[in-house]
């Protein structure tokens, strides 16, 4: 890590923030190149979320599938709009370069618009919810953060006889709220790929805590939910920030893993994980997150707070 490189950035990019409206300023930034360091070890997640996200765009750009969306145009008029755009975008490339462009950028517009029409989903019989039970073993965890099933969570999802309803926890992690409600540690089938997005039913199935479900909605990406973390109050810690829910579920899909700096073997095949801060004094924002399992977190049983005070940290 060079410093010329780091004070180059931070000058950069940390100027008044009335010159954020001038062009040149911004083109200066712009052409900066981002140190690793800046992103907190999260480069990979960050740049190919970023980038997804800028793809989107530019297709939609071109052509809105939010138009053909549930008409009657059908794909000739996908492919008679993007015709229009491609010579006046694409405009160093061949005759035959633009016809193979259009016809691509179509077909992406096109699976888009089907993905935005009314699609029905199938329903989830009572033996298909048997059958992913049994694929996940004898002991079956979220596919996200872990979360070992209980037995009651277990009898609610398959209808069992057995079912009764289930005493509150009293206390609460402060940072997710996990398990302030019943749907929080209930058994849920998450597709992992969204319906919404069009992620089919075939192979894309995976059990999912309720709060991890919820939070992961129809979500694919960091940059789809508000930018900044919430504050609130501790009743020892003080005020504290915590992230987005959304955030915490994106990286521990991802990372998967404990990732104490002195090494630990907890996955979310073996473990509940959830995330801490790498710099307590930091926002928790996603390059201050670092994934965590709870024999090596730093917050011990200040992560819990009673149900009340939870509920207040809610609102």
């Amino acid at each position: 890590m060079e410093f010329e490189e780091i004070d180059s950035f931070l000058n950069n990019t940390t100027d008044k923030l009335e010159a954020y409206w001038d062009i040149q300023i911004l083109s200066k930034i712009a052409n900066q190149r981002v140190p690793d360091f800046i992103m907190g070890g999260r480069g990979f997640l960050l740049r190919a979320d970023i980038h997804i996200l800028w793809t989107q765009w530019f297709i939609e750009s071109i052509c809105d599938p939010e138009i053909f969306a549930n008409s009657t145009k059908g794909y000739a008029y996908i492919v008679g709009a993007v015709q229009k755009r491609v010579p006046f975008i694409f405009t160093g490339v061949s005759e035959l370069e633009r016809q193979t462009l259009t016809k691509y950028i179509s077909r992406l517009i096109d699976k888009e618009v089907q993905r935005r029409n009314q699609r029905k989903r199938i329903f989830i019989s009572i033996e298909d919810k048997k059958l992913l039970w049994d694929i996940y073993g004898s002991e079956p965890r979220c596919w996200i953060c872990g979360y070992k099933f209980t037995k009651w969570a277990e009898n609610k999802f398959l209808e069992s006889d057995n079912y009764r309803e289930l005493p509150q926890p009293q206390f609460i992690d402060y940072m997710t709220l996990h398990g302030l409600s019943q749907r929080d540690i209930s058994v849920e089938v998450d597709h992992v790929v969204p319906f919404s997005k069009g992620g089919k039913e075939e192979d894309n199935l995976r059990l999912a805590c309720g709060w991890c479900n919820s939070h992961k909605s129809n979500r694919i990406s960091l940059y789809d939910v508000a930018m900044k973390p919430r504050t609130v109050e501790h009743p020892k810690l003080g005020k504290q920030s915590i992230p987005h829910p959304f955030w915490i579920v994106r990286l521990l899909s991802v990372r998967r893993r404990c990732e104490y700096e002195g090494g630990c073997n907890k996955t979310v095949d073996n473990a509940q994980l959830t995330v801490v801060h790498k710099h307590p004094e930091g926002a928790m924002n996603p390059t201050n997150l670092r994934v965590i399992c709870s024999e090596h977190d730093p917050l011990g049983s200040s992560r819990l707070v009673s149900r009340k005070v939870a509920e207040q940290m809610r609102q």
